[in-house]
């Protein structure tokens, strides 16, 4: 039995930890948003009153901002594994505005319509998923 002395040119772990589930799920988002927002969000806006929909504006900034950081950071690493930057480059995009982005939204649950809700838990849900992630990269390296 011969033994393999060779090693892969990206790092194995790099491979493991980028899962094409996080890159679909973050797409589905995104068309799931542009869908909503581009069907039914002026009309929902219509009915809110003008306080509720100020805020309504501000999370539909937030639901953005998080699917284009993750989207950012999941275009990073795939440039990582695929070699065409380094690893200490990929640390430059993505995962910005975390004071923003982490906000839990439970609070506006009844307030704003239940899609938007859904959003906000959602793209809160993938961009925690994808920092736990880019926490296991930064360890390996």
């Amino acid at each position: 039995m011969e033994m393999r002395t060779d090693t892969p040119k990206t790092p194995v772990t790099q491979n493991v930890l980028f899962m094409p589930s996080v890159y679909n799920d973050a797409m589905r988002l995104l068309c799931e948003a542009q869908e909503y927002f581009t069907e039914f969000g002026d009309d929902d806006q219509t009915q809110m009153d003008k306080n509720i929909r100020s805020i309504y504006t501000c999370e539909m900034s937030r639901i953005t901002l998080r699917l284009s950081c993750v989207m950012s950071w999941l275009l990073a690493q795939r440039s990582v594994v695929s070699g065409d930057i380094e690893s200490e480059q990929s640390a430059h995009y993505g995962l910005e505005f975390q004071n923003i982005c982490r906000v839990n939204n439970e609070m506006l649950h009844g307030i704003l319509p239940s899609y938007v809700c859904y959003l906000l838990d959602s793209t809160l849900e993938l961009y925690e998923r994808v920092l736990r992630l880019d926490s296991q990269i930064q360890r390996v390296h």
